[in-house]
C-alpha cells in the first residue's frame, strides 16, 4: 500500500488480484480527458460566448487567467463546468460574458501555446459548475505487466464495486497537506494551519525548496521564506508578507482567495470520506452490501452523443420499508451506497457510517458544529458522496506502448482511483 495514499485516508484496495504495475502521466499525451457537459442553447443575441478548448499541460484556472489577460478582461467573466489538472491533454468548455465585437473577433484569432480554441457560438446563459456531467478518459499505463491480470481484476470490481476515493490531487499537487490545514482551521488553530501550509516540508518536493521549508518550519521566521522562496510559491509568499506586516496568522489566511479557503475544508471532508470508505471495504469486503440505516443514491441518465449515467444526488436513508427495493436497485446498478461528507447539518444516528464519523472526528478533536465557522468561507453544511464509483464504457487494449484504458466517469470521480485497482501502485 502506498504510504502517501495512507496520509489522505486511502487505506485499502477492494480487489485482491495482483496488480499489473506501471505508471501514468509520464507524458501529458498519456492522459486524455474530455469533458461531457450540458451546454446552454445557442442564440445569436446571447451575451455569453461559448468556446471549446483542447489544451496540453494547462490547468483550468491558469488557462482562464492567461485568456483573461490576453482579452484584457476580468477573469471573473470566464466560467467553466469543471476543473482539469495540468499534466494531461484536456478538452473542456468555457463561457465568456459580454465580449464586444473587437474582443469576439480577437478570440477567434488568439494563439496560445499548446492550446486550440474553437468558438462554438453565443448563448443567453453561462456555463456553470453544475453543468458538468462527467468526463471521458483515455489513459495509458506504461511499464506494466501484460494485460492478462486485467480480466480477473475487472471481474472483482464488477462484483464488489469500485471505490470512489478522492484522489491524491484533491489534497495538493506535491505536498498533500490541504486536509491538515483544513483540520486546524476547523479547530480554530490558525497558527498551526498557517505554518503547515507555508512551511511543512515534504520529501517529494524539490530538494532546494524542501530545505527552505524545513528551515522556515523550525525557525518560524517569515524573512527566510520571503528571501528564499521562488516566485512561483505565490500564496506562501503572500501569507509570509502579511505576517511580516504585523498581521496575525488568522488575518493572513483570511486574505487568501475564497476558493482556496473553501478547498481546505473540502479537503478535510474528503479525508474523512476516504477513511470511511477504507473502513467500509475492510469490514464489509464490498460496496454492494447495505444495511438499514445506510444512505443510498440513485442513477439518472442524460442523452447527449450517447447515454451517460451519473448520480442523481437524491440521497435516501435505507429503512426496513425500502430495504428490499434499494437492495434490488443496487444489484441492477441503478442505486449505490453513499457515505457522508461531514458538516454542521449532518445527522448522526446509530448506523454504521454515523458511528465511524463520530470516531474519526473525535480522534481529530472536531465536532460537527465546528463546521459552522464564524468565517462563512470556512463553513460547510456537509453532504454525501457515492461510495461505489459509477463507471461505464470501460475498455482496454494492450500494445508495445503500454496498456490503454478508456472509460466514462461522472463528475467528481478520479480516474486514478479506478486505475490504482489495476496497477496496485501509487498514482497521482
Amino acid at each position: 500500500m502506498c504510504e502517501v495514499e495512507k496520509m489522505v485516508g486511502i487505506e485499502r484496495y477492494i480487489s485482491s488480484s495482483q496488480g499489473i504495475g506501471g505508471r501514468i502521466k509520464d507524458e501529458a499525451e498519456h492522459f486524455y480527458v474530455e469533458e461531457i457537459a450540458k451546454l446552454p442553447d445557442l442564440h445569436k443575441d446571447g451575451r455569453y460566448t461559448i468556446i471549446k478548448v483542447k489544451k496540453v499541460n494547462w490547468d483550468t484556472m491558469n488557462f482562464a487567467r492567461v485568456l483573461a489577460k490576453i482579452l484584457r478582461i476580468s477573469q471573473k467573466r470566464i466560467e467553466y463546468a469543471g476543473t482539469k489538472d495540468k499534466k494531461a491533454v484536456s478538452v473542456q468548455y468555457f463561457s465568456i460574458s459580454n465580449l464586444d465585437d473587437d474582443r469576439f473577433q480577437k478570440l477567434k484569432e488568439i494563439k496560445i501555446k499548446d492550446a486550440e480554441i474553437e468558438v462554438i457560438g453565443k448563448a443567453r446563459k453561462p456555463i456553470k459548475l453544475g453543468d458538468l456531467i462527467g468526463n471521458r478518459f483515455k489513459v495509458r499505463v506504461v511499464d506494466a505487466d501484460n494485460g492478462n491480470k486485467i480480466k480477473s481484476i475487472w471481474a472483482e470490481l464488477e462484483k464488489k464495486g469500485v471505490p470512489n476515493y478522492f484522489g491524491l490531487q484533491r489534497f495538493g499537487s506535491i505536498r498533500f497537506i490541504t486536509h491538515e490545514v483544513g483540520k486546524y482551521l476547523l479547530k480554530r488553530d490558525y497558527e498551526t494551519a498557517f505554518w503547515i501550509y507555508v512551511a511543512k516540508p515534504y520529501e517529494g518536493e524539490n530538494e532546494e525548496v524542501r530545505k527552505i521549508r524545513e528551515e522556515l518550519w523550525n525557525s518560524r521566521d517569515p524573512k527566510i521564506g520571503l528571501k528564499e522562496f521562488p516566485k512561483y510559491l505565490r500564496y506562501e509568499r503572500i501569507l509570509l508578507q502579511k505576517l511580516r506586516e504585523g498581521k496575525s496568522e488568522e488575518d493572513a489566511i483570511l486574505s487568501l482567495p475564497k476558493n482556496l479557503k473553501m478547498m481546505f475544508i473540502h479537503a478535510y471532508q474528503s479525508y474523512v470520506f476516504n477513511r470511511l470508505l477504507s473502513a467500509r471495504i475492510e469490514e464489509f469486503g464490498n460496496l454492494k452490501s447495505v444495511e438499514v440505516g445506510d444512505i443510498a443514491d440513485f442513477v439518472q441518465f442524460v442523452l447527449l452523443d450517447t447515454v451517460y449515467p451519473y448520480p442523481r444526488e437524491d440521497f435516501t436513508r435505507i429503512t426496513r420499508t425500502n430495504y428490499e427495493r434499494v437492495k434490488f436497485l443496487i444489484s441492477e446498478g441503478r442505486a449505490f451506497l453513499a457515505l457522508p461528507l461531514p458538516g454542521y447539518e449532518t445527522e448522526l444516528g446509530d448506523d454504521w457510517a454515523s458511528q465511524k464519523v463520530k470516531s474519526i472526528l473525535e480522534e481529530d478533536e472536531i465536532s460537527l458544529q465546528d463546521f459552522r465557522h464564524e468565517h462563512p468561507e470556512l463553513s460547510s453544511k456537509g453532504s454525501y458522496r457515492v461510495a461505489d464509483m459509477l463507471l461505464s464504457s470501460f475498455e482496454y487494449s494492450c500494445s508495445e506502448d503500454g496498456i490503454e484504458f478508456s472509460f466514462f466517469l461522472p463528475k467528481g470521480c478520479y480516474a486514478t482511483s479506478l486505475l490504482r485497482e489495476f496497477t496496485k501502485t501509487c498514482l497521482s
